[in-house]
């Protein structure tokens, strides 16, 4: 397996930012963090969960938080057939 490396981008003023990235081995160890470009310049969280800050997210707090965002069910597995993935991935 290649690894995760995911860009997280968050929509400001109609425009995309790139907040941070996950990364990790696989997604049982996936973890967040934010970029220093962002920590500089926007410095907002984007979720009380994950205030802004220079260290790693651990997984179950990435995993959490992100997976919360993702559709349940039928959809969910839609999303996931679409790029490959596991639908618990």
């Amino acid at each position: 397996m290649s690894g995760v490396n995911l860009r997280v981008q968050i929509e400001i003023n109609r425009q995309f930012v790139q907040a941070g990235r996950i990364t990790g081995h696989d997604f049982t160890d996936a973890s967040f963090s934010y970029d220093e470009s962002y920590i500089s310049s926007v410095a907002k969280s984007i979720s009380l969960s994950l205030p802004v800050s220079r260290k790693n997210f651990d997984a179950d707090a990435t995993r959490t938080f992100f997976d919360g965002l993702l559709p349940e069910g039928f959809t969910r597995q839609c999303v996931a057939n679409s790029i490959h993935a596991h639908s618990d991935s």
